[in-house]
Formats: C-alpha cells, structure tokens, sequence
C-alpha cells in the first residue's frame, strides 16, 4: 500500500503478490524485490544464521509464510526435503513430460 497497511481482498490480509514464475509471495520496495518468507524468518526468527542460509518452508508449501512453517537452512536440507524429491522422481526417465509426450505423438 502506498501509505502502509494491509490490503485485503475478501476480508483476508494479504502481504505482497504471489509471484507465478518463481511460486512465491513477492514484495517490492523502492524497487528493491524481497521474497515475503524471508522478511517473515528474518523478523521472527532473527538473521540469516550463516552465509547462504535458505529459508524452508517445513510444510513444503510456498504459500504458507507463517512463523512457525519457517526455518533456517541449508541448500541440501532444503532439496533434500521428501516432496522435492518425489517431484524430481516423477520428471526422470520415462516419466519426464518430454518423454510422455514422444509417447503419445508415436501412439497416433
């Protein structure tokens, strides 16, 4: 909001703008972008503890910014957390869209 505050649509708060291309809640200020998980660990759970620290989501959804979903991290914890994995698993081999699609065009 220009002047501060919180916007609402639907009687709910909302705190930036869901950015589709990187799946995450975006705010810019001053033309500066800052990705709203981060600003939230960063008020409630302090600074980045190390160099390169992540924030990871524990419930591995993106949409979810609050407190208690946050933790600080790694890069390798965070790839490592068991729904990315499973998502790299359905993107390899014959399972990898490119490879569903070959099927289909052979098939017809």
């Amino acid at each position: 909001m220009p002047k501060g505050g919180e916007r609402s649509y639907g009687g709910t708060p909302t705190f930036g703008v869901w950015n589709k291309q990187d799946a995450r809640f975006i705010i810019v200020v001053r033309g500066t972008t800052y990705k709203v998980a981060r600003l939230v660990a960063e008020a409630f759970h302090g600074p980045a503890p190390f160099d390169g620290a992540v924030v990871m989501h524990l419930d591995e959804n993106a949409a979810n910014n609050r407190a208690d979903n946050l933790a600080w991290g790694t890069q390798r914890e965070n790839l490592n957390a068991p729904g990315f994995l499973e998502y790299c698993r359905g993107r390899t081999g014959d399972r990898h869209p490119v490879a569903v699609g070959k099927r289909r065009r052979a098939r017809s």
